[in-house]
């Protein structure tokens, strides 16, 4: 066993958890005692920024993600996008000299920093630490907690742990859903504060709105029915996991959308959404538009120059997609990557120099997690009544979904794929993860960064093509 195995992922958490609180606090206070409570609530209160940076960052997964779910497609060499769509699907490369290895390697490093500014906060509440109001920095510090751990166990298939009293499991990693399971007794903790205070987190904390500590609660719960409903890595998982309780947070979540106001690329901007809708990157798969007209191809026919428009009865095909006629993508990359439709839902964000509101929870995603529980739980014609109440009926126009279990299980897919594009970070490749829907051979989750590895002398591994187990590590189902 390596002692020291944790101490790079975590060096200003342990220093600062390793000390006596007290004494510390009391030492740097010395030179002056108001500066050391506001440096602290300073932290506190750019928690959600830092993770929403993270999540939504051009170096991490979020491109990746969306064009191995096949919701999206892209050639180009970007952030591991053509390696990773590649057809057939390869293994990842998980040596720290892979030009796009930072997909990885930054999102790993920036949601530890984020975890370990979170449980620092924690720990000075637990120690004492006097904060001008401490429920509203506990609820950010243990959300802070929760997206990390919980963002980490989404995507790769291990987890090392720490939390507000040191490293845990002696610096081994902890299994995905092990870490899955940590994440949720911390917003749980996270709930509780936000239950417990009466507050309100300002436009700074999460940039260009207000949200009361009730309101943050069903955000809250919301996050947790997000985390429980897309940690499965096959059908199998997916339908083991505890439906009652991710019903029990949807029904305490959100019913208005979560959004963040872009600042102009400066603090506040959601990267990877951009380079999905931005014109002469990614297309919108033909998987996504042939669900929405059964008659058009599912996949680029191999003669085809141009494909003619599709038709719809569903509106937001119209109102979402942008047809276009010819290809921005090399055909020596693959065909299989062009598209005759970009996504334009968001061009307002683009078109004002990232200076509007971006969203990142609709709560037509929480009115999915609802259904689906409904559904799982026996109560069909429930889940029925949730669909046919949101976004499929006003904005798609679409007639209602009969109470049959088929027909609404499809409904709640075509509504994730369909109406939640470009919002939180990997959920259409978490979906078509959970149903056995991805491509044979595309990973199911990434491997602990080479770099990480390396620096704790472990044998490097990856996963996808045919490396790792079939139907653990990489997809042997596929929609195809």
């Amino acid at each position: 066993m390596k002692n020291n195995k944790f101490i790079w992922l975590g060096a200003i958490a342990m220093m600062f958890l390793s000390c006596d609180m007290e004494t510390d606090l009391e030492v740097v206070q010395v030179e002056d005692p108001s500066s050391i409570q506001i440096g602290i609530e300073a932290t506190a209160f750019k928690i959600y920024q830092n993770w929403y940076q993270a999540a939504n960052s051009y170096r991490g997964p979020g491109l990746s993600l969306a064009v191995m779910s096949d919701q999206m497609t892209c050639s180009w060499g970007n952030s591991g996008m053509r390696d990773t769509s590649s057809e057939p699907r390869i293994a990842f490369d998980n040596n720290s000299t892979y030009g796009s290895s930072y997909i990885t390697e930054n999102f790993f490093n920036s949601m530890y920093s984020v975890l370990a500014d979170s449980n620092g906060l924690v720990a000075g509440i637990l120690g004492g630490s006097n904060f001008s109001d401490n429920d509203k920095v506990e609820a950010l510090a243990r959300f802070g907690q929760a997206a990390s751990l919980g963002s980490l166990a989404q995507v790769f298939n291990k987890v090392y742990v720490s939390d507000e009293t040191g490293t845990l499991n002696e610096g081994l990693a902890y299994t995905y859903a092990q870490a899955m399971d940590l994440a949720i007794q911390k917003i749980d903790l996270a709930i509780i504060a936000a239950d417990r205070g009466d507050f309100t987190l300002s436009e700074g904390q999460i940039n260009g709105s207000t949200y009361s500590s009730a309101e943050f609660s069903k955000y809250l719960n919301s996050y947790a029915a997000r985390l429980l409903a897309t940690s499965a890595r096959n059908a199998s998982e997916r339908a083991a996991l505890d439906w009652n309780k991710i019903l029990g947070y949807a029904n305490n979540g959100l019913d208005f959308d979560v959004t963040v106001l872009g600042d102009g690329y400066s603090s506040w901007y959601s990267e990877w959404p951009i380079y999905m809708i931005y014109p002469g990157w990614a297309r919108v798969d033909l998987r996504t538009i042939n669900m929405m007209d059964p008659s058009y191809p599912d996949y680029w026919p191999a003669s085809a120059v141009s494909l003619p428009q599709a038709t719809s009865a569903d509106a937001r095909l119209a109102s979402d997609y942008d047809y276009k006629s010819s290809q921005d993508f090399i055909a020596n990359r693959g065909t299989y990557h062009y598209s005759s439709y970009r996504y334009k839902r968001y061009d307002s964000y683009t078109n004002t120099g990232w200076q509007t509101f971006h969203p990142e929870f609709l709560a037509a995603e929480n009115d999915l997690y609802k259904a689906e529980a409904l559904m799982r739980t026996g109560n069909v014609s429930g889940a029925a009544a949730v669909i046919n109440a949101g976004t499929r009926t006003s904005r798609g126009n679409l007639a209602n979904v009969a109470p049959v279990q088929a027909d609404v299980a499809y409904a709640i897919h075509y509504e994730r794929i369909v109406e939640l594009g470009q919002t939180g970070l990997g959920l259409a490749f978490f979906e078509m993860r959970g149903l056995d829907l991805l491509q044979s051979g595309t990973l199911l989750h990434f491997p602990i960064p080479g770099a990480a590895l390396d620096a704790n002398s472990e044998d490097n591994y990856t996963f996808g093509g045919t490396t790792g187990v079939a139907g653990q590590d990489y997809s042997n189902g596929g929609w195809r």
